[in-house]
């Protein structure tokens, strides 16, 4: 019986640690945490595959500029990746060598890899557990109120809020090199 009243007042002191908490803190009572997609969830194989199926050269050559050119040289089958600089003008004529199919074909295993996921899955806990500004701040994206909760303020947005301000400003970015390019198409 001992262990029985060990535990009951091991539960007393949680549930007594829980009221205090929640007297310090009025405001996390009522507030539940907003419910918000994944960047996973967002972005699957069944939507990002036939969009690289259906891309054109300049929106291939895009994605493939944001990924390390060692891919590339090894689509190439270059013999010894380790001697070549990624950065050379070898890199860069194994790059331009490929066809428009073996570009596209390299963006499908991207899309498809488990570390592709795995890295949407990482951002998304990273932005959930408040490192919204400074992900915001490296990426230049505009997120509101610089991805804290007020102006100014030292508390980050966390949860379903900071994925939502990060989509809100990857949209922003987006939008803005549309209308970019729609006034230079205007102007050529």
């Amino acid at each position: 019986m001992p262990t029985n009243d060990a535990a009951v007042a091991v539960q007393n002191f949680l549930r007594s640690m829980q009221g205090n908490q929640s007297l310090q803190n009025p405001q996390a009572q009522n507030q539940e945490p907003k419910l918000f997609t994944t960047l996973p969830d967002l972005l699957p194989t069944s939507t990002t595959i036939p969009v690289i199926d259906s891309a054109d050269q300049q929106f291939v050559d895009n994605l493939l500029g944001h990924l390390p050119p060692t891919l590339m040289l090894l689509a190439q089958e270059v013999d010894d990746i380790s001697s070549v600089d990624p950065t050379s003008e070898t890199a860069k004529a194994a790059m331009e060598a490929l066809s428009l199919d073996q570009k596209k074909d390299i963006l499908r295993k991207v899309m498809r890899s488990p570390q592709f996921h795995q890295s949407l899955s990482s951002l998304t806990s990273a932005l959930r557990d408040g490192g919204l500004p400074s992900i915001a701040d490296a990426l230049r994206i505009p997120v509101r109120n610089g991805g804290y909760i007020k102006q100014g303020g030292g508390v980050p947005l966390g949860g379903g809020d900071a994925v939502e301000a990060f989509l809100d400003g990857v949209k922003t970015v987006v939008k803005g090199e549309k209308e970019g390019e729609e006034g230079k198409m205007e102007t050529d």
